[in-house]
């Protein structure tokens, strides 16, 4: 992370650009809106692990790390699970980190990264696994001195030494192959809400790879060549990452894409090493084709710096995402604290005026700090941070002293499985059937759970080839006689249903699926109406999980079906089973860029009542939450209200069912409520608010708290 210029051929400034006068803005608001980040570097032991070979002294400093950044307003961690080709997590692919035990290839005798999920989402804080792509040493050139399970050890025909390190080659397609499985690997398995890439790229324009260019380049110039590697690997982490829903891809790459120039009009105001052609790193083609999900350029120098001026580049980086579906960060480099090593800048002493030239460019999301240690070692550095965010308080609300505020009921886990686990341990004592959905398919849990109120049943969640431990254990202490799975098997697979059929073996499997997400919605409905008379529908798009999630609780009191049709015509399947059966009424679930007019015309058509004004739907997530509650839950006093995280979803996928127990709606709340959402709430009283889930803000929660007093 600590890349600097090779040679800057221009003198720092001796005196840096001036920004007292411009205040920092503590809006608790705009603050829980931004992502606050701090990089956990495991490398050489720099931030964690201290001890190496202690699991319980590990667990302990990662804990107390954690808390002491949560108490200056830090609320995502990124996490360095592959320093060095080997692993913080259980791995059938690369060994055990050197960095827990001082042995590669030795178990820790636990899994650092699943404590280290757990641990931050009990705090409401989100976690990033950090890998290192291309790196398999920080020094040696020793193949042998590798553990023999070592996959450069295994194929030496994939590194190339340069340095006195050696690197995976980027040009060579069988590593590229080999780490995309490594992340799919921890993307599968572990509950991180985003997969993050460093700044370390080719290493250096004379890295020895002529022998791969011979191979693979096909004639392309070799720069260009490099950077299409790069650019491959990350199209292709991205596809992958993006499979979990809600987990976001993203890169911290050097501060510097391009200087302007004559030949490269559209480089920064800048005279120092270059991204494009020193990394081969062509950050701004990332944004501009959609291979990252965020991007954070590592922006390390100070405000007026004549290289690199922290202003200017903050200014072109937040220039260049405009129109783009790509979130900006800063890179924020307070490691540098005036050492001669680094010429004397201090970064650490200007931090709150650089974060006061972030906040003047909307499309600026947040910052990530580096590193964690500076963070928690430098009372000056965490006062000032704790001053500009305050304390972070994601999982816990403490406002009891108002008598007049709703009671709180937190029901969390340290996954989506666990949660889903809890809610149906809150929720039935016992279950004559169970309704089992794909963990990582909102759309599929969403629409299940009306089926679950026509049954009385929980609604649990399994991955597509195994079933986890909550969930194993839940389904033995309900005891239930009959098991419905949602989904063909590319949602939950043979494996997976073999180990409920041994989890509870005396209950039935039935198995709902369709060939499309629209026809196991229309299988669906079919079953509920075969329990209760369905006479009102739900209609939501393909991509309408969120709207979906706002009506779930009603549809579930109502035992009213959810459909899915595509977004432009409705669906044969749904169409046909609408004009089977008496509908009298629908609603239809986010706005046109989900769900056309036409759409509403042709179901307006087949239905019995006039339904052609019964769009509910928003310009976003949470205004659509607003309007579904006003519409459909006009009472002015509720027993309870149920408060579940709108991105990702999947805490609440569970919950619809369990909310419609006591009819109570549902808030989506992330990092911020819409104002619309605040005209719709403030209206309305409840006893008790139900936090379902992790990374819902402190500030979110509590003005849904003081909005239902």
């Amino acid at each position: 992370m600590k890349k600097l210029f090779k040679k800057l051929t221009v003198v720092m400034l001796a005196v840096f650009m001036f920004v007292g006068s411009i205040s920092y803005t503590n809006n608790a608001q705009a603050a829980e809106k931004e992502m606050r980040a701090a990089w956990v570097s495991s490398v050489y032991n720099l931030d964690w692990p201290k001890t190496q070979n202690n699991a319980s002294k590990q667990k302990s400093e990662l804990t107390q790390l954690m808390d002491k950044l949560k108490g200056c307003g830090i609320n995502t961690i990124v996490l360095q699970v592959r320093p060095e080709s080997d692993t913080f997590y259980k791995s059938s692919i690369n060994p055990w980190s050197k960095y827990l035990t001082g042995t590669q290839g030795k178990n820790p005798g636990y899994d650092p990264l699943a404590f280290a999920v757990s641990e931050a989402h009990k705090r409401g804080m989100e976690i990033h696994a950090w890998f290192n792509p291309y790196r398999v040493t920080s020094s040696g050139t020793n193949l042998n001195a590798l553990v023999s399970s070592h996959p450069a050890r295994k194929n030496p025909d994939w590194v190339i030494k340069y340095g006195n390190k050696m690197y995976y080659d980027p040009g060579n397609p069988e590593v590229v192959n080999y780490l995309v499985k490594t992340i799919k690997e921890v993307v599968d398995n572990y509950d991180i809400d985003g997969v993050h890439f460093d700044d370390y790229f080719y290493p250096s324009s004379k890295f020895p790879d002529d022998t791969s260019y011979k191979k693979y380049g096909k004639g392309q110039n070799k720069d260009n060549w490099r950077r299409e590697n790069v650019n491959t690997l990350l199209r292709k982490v991205k596809a992958v990452v993006n499979t979990r829903s809600g987990c976001e891809f993203g890169v911290s790459p050097f501060g510097i894409w391009r200087n302007k120039s004559a030949s490269c009009p559209d480089g920064s105001e800048t005279g120092g090493s270059q991204s494009y052609s020193n990394m081969y790193a062509d950050s701004r083609t990332w944004i501009r084709k959609g291979y990252v999900d965020y991007i954070v350029p590592q922006i390390y120098w100070p405000i007026g710096f004549g290289a690199a001026d922290y202003s200017k580049l903050v200014k072109w980086w937040a220039n260049e995402v405009k129109g783009y579906d790509v979130d900006l960060y800063i890179g924020q480099g307070i490691y540098k604290q005036g050492q001669s090593s680094y010429s004397g800048q201090n970064i650490a002493k200007e931090i709150k005026k650089q974060i006061n030239v972030n906040k003047q460019y909307s499309t600026v999301k947040g910052s990530m700090y580096f590193s964690a240690k500076d963070i928690v070692n430098k009372s000056s550095i965490y006062n000032d941070l704790k001053s500009m965010y305050g304390a972070y308080n994601g999982s816990s609300s403490n406002e009891g002293a108002d008598s007049k505020l709703p009671s709180v009921t937190e029901i969390a886990g340290s996954n989506r499985y666990d949660t889903a686990a809890k809610i149906s341990k809150k929720g039935w004592s016992s279950a004559s059937t169970v309704v089992v959905a794909n963990g990582s398919d909102e759309i599929e849990g969403i629409i299940a759970n009306p089926l679950a109120a026509a049954y009385n049943s929980p609604v649990l969640l399994a991955d597509k080839n195994k079933v986890r431990t909550q969930t194993i254990d839940e389904l033995k202490r309900l005891k239930p006689s009959k098991v419905i799975l949602i989904g063909g098997s590319n949602s939950i697979g043979s494996s997976a249903e073999s180990t409920i059929k041994k989890a509870v073996p005396s209950a039935s499997i039935k198995r709902i699926q369709g060939a499309s997400i629209s026809d196991l919605s229309v299988n669906i409905a079919k079953e509920i109406d075969s329990k209760a008379n369905v006479s009102k529908i739900y209609v939501a798009g393909e991509n309408g999980a969120a709207d979906a999630l706002s009506v779930v609780s009603k549809a579930a009191e109502e035992k009213a079906p959810i459909l899915v049709t595509s977004k432009n015509k409705t669906t044969t399947s749904v169409k046909n089973w609408i004009k089977s059966n008496s509908i009298s009424s629908a609603y239809f679930l986010g706005e046109s860029a989900v769900l056309s007019d036409s759409v509403i015309k042709e179901i307006d058509s087949v239905v019995s009542g006039n339904v052609s004004g019964n769009r509910l739907g928003g310009s976003n997530r949470n205004q659509t939450n607003a309007r579904v509650i006003k519409a459909l839950y006009p009472a002015s006093s509720y027993n309870s209200v149920f408060v579940a995280k709108n991105r990702p979803l999947v805490d609440a996928i569970s919950v619809g069912v369990y909310a419609a127990k006591t009819k109570s709606p549902i808030v989506v709340a992330g990092n911020a409520l819409d104002s619309e959402q605040g005209n719709v709430l403030k209206n309305k009283k409840a006893n008790s608010v139900f936090r379902i889930g992790g990374g819902i803000s402190n500030s979110s929660f509590n003005k849904v708290r003081e909005y239902l007093k």
